[in-house]
C-alpha cells in the first residue's frame, strides 16, 4: 500500500526571485502543468541487450497530445522495499543505445530499490515520425511514462528518477512542465538538463560564456574552486540533434537567427519564461552533477560542452524548500559529460560513488 500524501496535479507555485550570476530569475506566475498522455498495450517482452540478468521487461505505447504514438520498453528489477528509481539514458535513449545507468542497478537493488530503465523505439525528442516541432511537447512522453510507473509499478518508499544528459532533460521537463514534482521524491540529474535554455544554445550571434555555480549560490558545492566558465552553445553532433528535434534547421548557423526562431527555441526550453512552468519543488530533493574540465587537456577536441551552462539556467531557478538541494562541480571528467568518472571538487570523492550515495540517502518518502 502506498504511504504517501495525495499527489497534487494542479500546483500553485510559490513565486520567488533568485539573484543569479547571469541575470535575475523571473518571478513565477500561478502554475498549471501541461497535460500528460497515456500508456497502453503493456505486455511482457524479452529484454534488449544491456539489461541486467533477472530484469522483467515490458513493451508499451505512450500517447501524448500533438505527437505520434511512440513505443517503448521498460525493464524492472529489485524488490522495491525502499522505493522505485526510474533511469533515463542520454541522447535519443533508443533501444539500440541500451538502458541508462547500468552500473547503478546492482547498488540500487542491493539497497532495496526497484530500478526501472526506459528505452524508446525512436527518439523521444521527435514529435513526429522522424521530424520535430517542439522538444517541450515531446517531453510529455517521459513525463507520462514517469507518471505511469508511479501509478502502476511503484509500491511504496521513495519515488525517484535519474537521467544523464538528454535523460536529465526528460526529467527537467517532467518537473517544470508536467507536474512530476507532485510525486517525485528525489532526482539525480547528470550533465544537464541540456535543454535548460535552448535559445541560448542556438542563437546567432552566440551568447557569451556564463559562470556555472558562482560562490554566491548556496546550493553549489564547488569546494575552494568556486564557479567556472562554460559557453551555452551546442557543439558537434548536438547541433544536428537540436535541429532535428526542434524542427528549426538553424541552430548555431552561419547567419544571424530570426526573432521567430529564437522565440520558438525559448518557448520549447525547460526555462521558457511561461506560466506553464514551475521551479518550486517543496517535496522533491534535487542533485545536479556538472563537469568542469577547465584544467584538462583534450587535444583538438573540446573538453567541455554546454551541458553545465544549460544546467545552470535550470538550477538557478530551482527552490526545494526544506529538501536537499545541491549542484556538484565534478572535475577531471572522462569526456565532456563523464561525471561518474570524475572527482568532486568539494570533497575529492569519485563521481559514481557520490551519485549512488546521494540517491540512496535522498530517495525517501518526502510527499
Amino acid at each position: 500500500m502506498k504511504t504517501r500524501r495525495l499527489a497534487v496535479l494542479f500546483v500553485v507555485a510559490v513565486g520567488f526571485c533568485v539573484v543569479m550570476g547571469i541575470g535575475s530569475a523571473w518571478a513565477q506566475e500561478p502554475y498549471t502543468p501541461l497535460s500528460t498522455g497515456s500508456v497502453s498495450g503493456v505486455s511482457s517482452t524479452g529484454c534488449p541487450s544491456g539489461y541486467a540478468t533477472g530484469t522483467s521487461c515490458f513493451s508499451a505505447t505512450v500517447t501524448c497530445p500533438n505527437t505520434v504514438n511512440l513505443g517503448f520498453i521498460y525493464g524492472e528489477i529489485g524488490s522495491g522495499t525502499s522505493g522505485t528509481i526510474v533511469i533515463f539514458n542520454g541522447g535519443t535513449g533508443v533501444i539500440s543505445q541500451g538502458p541508462g545507468g547500468v552500473n547503478f542497478v546492482s547498488p540500487y537493488t542491493t539497497a532495496g530499490y526497484r530500478v526501472v530503465q526506459v528505452v524508446w523505439n525512436t527518439a523521444w525528442e521527435l514529435t513526429g515520425n522522424g521530424t520535430g516541432t517542439s522538444i517541450k511537447v515531446a517531453g510529455c512522453r517521459p513525463a507520462t511514462v514517469l507518471n505511469y510507473i508511479f501509478t502502476s509499478v511503484y509500491s511504496g518508499g521513495g519515488m525517484c528518477a535519474q537521467g544523464t544528459s538528454a535523460g536529465s532533460g526528460a526529467i527537467g521537463y517532467s518537473l517544470a512542465e508536467y507536474g512530476a514534482s507532485s510525486y517525485l521524491d528525489n532526482v539525480e540529474l547528470l550533465s544537464g538538463p541540456v535543454f535548460g535554455d535552448i535559445e541560448k544554445g542556438c542563437v546567432v550571434p552566440n551568447t557569451p560564456s556564463i559562470t556555472v555555480c558562482p560562490k554566491s549560490q548556496a546550493y553549489c558545492q564547488t569546494g575552494t574552486e568556486g564557479g567556472w566558465p562554460d559557453p551555452p552553445q551546442y557543439i558537434g553532433g548536438d547541433i544536428t540533434a537540436i535541429d532535428n528535434w526542434s524542427g528549426i534547421n538553424a541552430c548555431n548557423g552561419s547567419s544571424n537567427t530570426t526573432t521567430a526562431q529564437n522565440t520558438a527555441w525559448k518557448q520549447m526550453s525547460i526555462v521558457d519564461g511561461l506560466s506553464d512552468s514551475t521551479f518550486s519543488y517543496p517535496h522533491t530533493a534535487v542533485a545536479g552533477w556538472l563537469c568542469s574540465n577547465t584544467s584538462v587537456s583534450c587535444g583538438s577536441q573540446p573538453c567541455q560542452n554546454n551541458s553545465a551552462a544549460e544546467g545552470q539556467y535550470f538550477y538557478v531557478q530551482v527552490s526545494t524548500g526544506t529538501e536537499p538541494y545541491n549542484v556538484w562541480r565534478v572535475d577531471q571528467c572522462s569526456g565532456q559529460e563523464g561525471v561518474t568518472s570524475g572527482t568532486l571538487a568539494a570533497n575529492g570523492k569519485n563521481g559514481f560513488n557520490a551519485i549512488e550515495a546521494d540517491m540512496v540517502a535522498s530517495c525517501k518518502l518526502h510527499h
